[in-house]
């Protein structure tokens, strides 16, 4: 069984990654690198797992793995929130000569109030830890990388401010995917931590309050809602996918009639996972 995940090794999905290895008894070996998202779906088989960023809690929701979850027969069967640290690194020990600061784009929008306090020119790159690694090739002093503190050890960079973050508690959270088939045959050995959430996405009817009529089958039962996004169906104009998450597991009655009244007022519900 293998794990895949998008970015370069030590970076914040590699450490991801490296937990729900663990809680799964799979050796780190197992654990692969791939360069984008699409490459992570893309080497889908009958024995791979997925662990993939699918919001910030300060830069929000990474779309591009929304849509390609939705692309195919995928289960979610477990979330991981990890806490996100930024460090300035680079080859120089004097900050004053850094102009320009590369990261992915995720890391920079999650610092952009100390970017712009610091005057620096922002340069997109693939992932944090190869923004650190190409920043030590370099030997370049004008240039600094956004990444964890372990990518200094590892390329031996100075950290040069810590905890840069906007947001004190920033947090990313990952979903653990596999194919659903995988999981309907290997439940006991798929099973990780649950977190008592289940994710869902449905369209709504062409027809007035549909939404408010959706959302009433949750309210109406005290379900806490703690996700809902809506995003363009790319099939009809104008017609959205509302993917919400809530509080429960699908062995609750409740769950099961709230469900039944969603689908009087909707079309196309699926349950993307009960984890």
């Amino acid at each position: 069984m293998k794990i895949y995940y998008q970015w370069f090794p030590w970076a914040y999905s590699d450490k991801a990654s490296i937990e729900i290895a663990s809680e799964l008894k799979i050796e780190k070996d197992n654990i692969f690198w791939l360069s984008t998202f699409k490459d992570v779906f893309d080497k889908i088989n009958h024995w791979d797992i997925w662990v993939l960023p699918i919001e910030n809690s300060y830069a929000g929701s990474i779309y591009e793995n929304f849509y390609h979850i939705l692309s195919g027969d995928y289960q979610i069967i477990g979330e991981l929130n990890l806490d996100i640290d930024h460090c300035l690194l680079a080859n120089t020990k004097d900050i004053k000569d850094i102009k320009y600061v590369y990261s992915h784009p995720q890391a920079l929008s999650q610092c952009q109030n100390y970017i712009e306090k610091k005057w620096f020119e922002v340069i997109e790159y693939s992932d944090t830890a190869w923004a650190a690694k190409f920043v030590e090739e370099s030997k370049r002093k004008d240039i600094a990388s956004i990444s964890s503190e372990l990518c200094s050890s590892i390329y031996s960079l100075n950290i040069l401010d810590k905890n840069i973050k906007d947001q004190e508690w920033n947090t990313t959270r990952f979903f653990v995917i596999v194919s659903k088939e995988v999981f309907e045959q290997n439940k006991k050995k798929l099973s990780l931590k649950k977190n008592w959430k289940i994710s869902i996405t449905f369209k709504t009817k062409n027809s007035p309050s549909a939404l408010y009529k959706c959302l009433g089958a949750f309210a109406t039962r005290f379900i806490n809602l703690t996700k809902i996004e809506s995003l363009p169906a790319k099939q009809n104009r104008f017609e959205y996918i509302f993917w919400i998450d809530f509080q429960s597991n699908l062995d609750e009655n409740i769950i099961n009639d709230a469900l039944e009244e969603l689908k009087f007022f909707s079309k196309d519900l699926v349950i993307l996972g009960d984890y």
